[in-house]
Formats: structure tokens, sequence, C-alpha cells
């Protein structure tokens, strides 16, 4: 800004100094007389001055919006295994399928169905972790099928059980991704003697987990199912 500024004021005055002694050189021409140039006029540059107690402001840079945690929707678990899906899909998932069958206990011997969570000991596989949490087990399979059928269990972990739940069915070949705003694994289950679909599906989100074991019968997602008619 100041080399411009000089630069202006120095044109202006050469400009009236140029005026000047062409004036000068037109009457001089009048006379006959040989041209003398006159004094040079000094031309004052005024230098910029800073207001006193003017400071500079420094611009304050924009702050990023803190990061809000995202809270994952309250999942109530019931107490009948009706009701863990809504009734249409119910009845095109389960059908008429017998429910919670006596011939097919829990793998501790107790009868299925709404249930006391225990702490899974430290170092359980996952069916123990799966097994002890359990607050609903639920089994739907005909007692004359010869291997068709499907258990749902719903429970909760804390978080170090849920991590070695998850970190031990990874290991062992489950396929995991993101899904319904926690982890989804799935594993398919060969069966020798039959051809057909089998899978293990566990999900886990926040304390809530859901395993899924099926043979023969067909799902379309059954955890999202679960999840949007149970969710508050």
């Amino acid at each position: 800004m100041t080399n411009r500024r000089r630069s202006t004021t120095l044109g202006a005055a050469a400009f009236v100094a140029a005026t000047m002694i062409g004036l000068t050189g037109c009457a001089g021409g009048a006379s006959g007389d040989d041209v003398t140039a006159g004094p040079t006029a000094t031309v004052a540059v005024p230098t910029p001055t800073e207001t006193p107690g003017e400071t500079s402001s420094p611009t304050a840079e924009p702050s990023e919006p803190a990061e809000t945690e995202t809270v994952a929707p309250v999942v109530t678990i019931p107490t009948d295994c009706t009701q863990i899906v809504d009734g249409s899909t119910y009845a095109a998932t389960f059908g008429s399928t017998p429910l919670n069958p006596v011939e097919f206990p829990r793998r501790d011997g107790t009868a299925r169905g709404s249930r006391t969570a225990t702490v899974p000991e430290a170092g359980s596989q996952p069916f123990q972790i799966v097994d002890a949490a359990a607050e609903l087990d639920c089994f739907w399979r005909d007692p004359a099928a010869d291997i068709t059928g499907i258990g749902v269990i719903l429970g909760r972990l804390d978080q170090p059980t849920a991590a070695s739940l998850l970190d031990q069915v990874t290991a062992a070949g489950a396929t995991c991704e993101d899904a319904h705003g926690g982890q989804l694994c799935q594993q398919p289950i060969e069966v020798e003697q039959y051809p057909i679909e089998a899978a293990h599906t566990w999900f886990v989100r926040g304390d809530l987990y859901i395993a899924v074991e099926q043979y023969n019968v067909p799902t379309n997602d059954l955890i999202g199912s679960m999840l949007a008619h149970l969710e508050s």
C-alpha cells in the first residue's frame, strides 16, 4: 500500500513540474530568449501513521463442533417367545412350528423360555456365554422333524464379555459386519447328512446380544425385525 501511494504522488509532482517548465518555455519562446530551468518544486510525500492505541485483532479460527455420542435405542427383552417379532413376521418365520418342545431342553437340561440370567465364567466359549447370560431362550422345532428348526436367545453382556464373544466367533471363521448400529457375525453350519442351509448368527449392540441358530429355516433379516419390534 505505501509503495503504491508514493508512486502516485511522485507522478503528480512530476506532472506539475513538467507543466511549469512547459509554461516557462512558452513564455521564453515568445521573447526569443533561451529557455532557462527554474527552481524545482519539492513535494512532500505523506507517511502513513498508525492511530495510537489501535492494534490489529487476530482472526479467531472457527471451532469444530463437538462430536455427539450416538445412543442406541433401548431394547426390551420380552418374557414370551411369541413377542420377539410382530405378528406377521412371526407367522412368516415360525408358522405353526411347535415352540419350546419338552423333547429339546436347554443344554443344561432346564426348560426353555424366560429365565434368570447368570454371569458367564471367565474363559467361557461362545455357546457357554450365550447360554449363561440368556434372559429368553426360544426354540421352534417339530419333534417329528429330523433337523429342521430355529433357536433364538436374547440376553445382556458387559463389554469385555461381548468383546470376547465376538473375538472367538471371528477367530472360528465367522464373517462380521456393522449392522443395525452394532456388530453382526454369521457362520455357516455344515450338516453332513443333509444338503440344507444352516447358520449361527450373533448380534451385539451395547449390552444387548442376540444369538440365532437355524437349520433349514430361511429368514429375512430376522435380527432387524426383532430390533424394530422391541426398540423403545
